[in-house]
């Protein structure tokens, strides 16, 4: 009966330790949320990307370039603003004519 029961215990303290181990902390690198913030953009179909360009640098997204309209600067922006790792958007977007 006791080795069974050791064996038991055993079992959950592996298990309970490699639980933990599948738990890790989301990538706040400039590089990583860059790469959160275009799959945001990228995942809206309805936004027109063609002349729009990302770069965050130490949480500071800037994004650049042209949208057809001011309703996609707002939403680009609002988007931007919601993705875990950026602290601030400079708008560089530029509506065309």
């Amino acid at each position: 009966m006791r080795p069974l029961l050791l064996a038991l215990v055993a079992a959950l303290t592996l298990g309970s330790s490699a639980c933990r181990t599948l738990v890790q902390e989301e990538d706040l690198s400039d590089q990583a949320t860059k790469a959160r913030l275009e799959a945001v953009l990228r995942g809206r179909r309805d936004l027109d990307l063609k002349y729009v360009t990302v770069d965050v640098n130490a949480g500071a997204a800037t994004i650049s370039g042209l949208v057809p309209n001011g309703e996609q600067l707002r939403i680009i922006r609002r988007l931007a603003a919601g993705v875990r790792g950026v602290d601030q958007v400079l708008n560089n977007l530029i509506i065309q004519e």
